[in-house]
């Protein structure tokens, strides 16, 4: 059981400067913070270490996260070249802990820095806290055959509440069915045809390329922008 700890204290895996390797603001610099704690278990996860909140979580303050926060932007500054810095939110599922995100940015983070959330989808509860607080919203649409759990309900009062500011990225996999597949692109058009849509493979083997574009053509006929994209930062080798 994760345990939604005060909006002044959460556990953190990880905090670190690096490019934005997924979705469609792909390559631009970002402090990513990792909070540790999922809710759930999706059988391609590429940080299982941040799926539990364990020993090597440290907990943060909102000041003490903010003041580190701001040390790595300080020995980065120059990789942001005069623009304003982004932070991202991953984890693990950040939106765990939405009060305190919601606590850092209006205490600390607001003005100074961009907020980027990178989340499962699954808390629509969560991101009403936080929502307007964020500049962009980066929400996964999971699959039943990657986590085991039907999240269309979810998925679908995640997006009304976070349509102005999202894109949805869809991680396909040799196990994916073109039946669920479907189906989250009618649950972003039902919402907004103008959601931006991220196809992502999972690998580049022959049959998942070739189920990539098949779903690219069944996307594009009801969403304006759809985009086949790898995670980048697996393909330069860097976190």
């Amino acid at each position: 059981m994760i345990r939604h700890l005060n909006k002044d204290v959460a556990p953190i895996d990880e905090v670190f400067f690096s490019y934005q390797g997924e979705g469609i603001y792909a390559g631009i610099p970002q402090i990513f913070v990792r909070f540790s704690g999922c809710n759930l278990r999706c059988n391609y996860c590429d940080t299982p270490k941040s799926l539990k909140v364990n020993s090597g979580s440290k907990y943060f303050t909102t000041q003490a996260l903010f003041e580190y926060i701001t040390d790595i932007y300080n020995q980065n500054k120059d990789n942001f070249y005069g623009q304003k810095p982004s932070v991202s939110f991953t984890g693990g599922e950040p939106l765990l802990y939405a009060d305190f995100i919601s606590e850092l940015i209006k205490k600390y983070l607001k003005n100074k820095f961009s907020a980027y959330i990178e989340t499962n989808g699954s808390l629509p509860q969560q991101i009403k806290k936080i929502y307007k607080y964020c500049d962009v919203v980066s929400m996964d649409i999971k699959f039943k055959s990657a986590c085991g759990k039907d999240l269309f309900k979810e998925h679908t009062n995640f997006l009304k509440i976070c349509k102005n500011k999202v894109f949805v990225k869809t991680v396909i996999t040799e196990k994916t069915t073109e039946k669920e597949f479907i189906k989250s692109v009618n649950t972003i058009s039902k919402v907004s045809n103008k959601t931006p849509l991220i196809i992502q493979p999972s690998s580049f083997d022959n049959i998942t390329n070739k189920k990539v574009l098949k779903f690219y053509s069944i996307a594009i006929t009801k969403i304006k922008d759809v985009r086949i994209l790898p995670q980048l930062h697996k393909l330069w080798r860097i976190r």
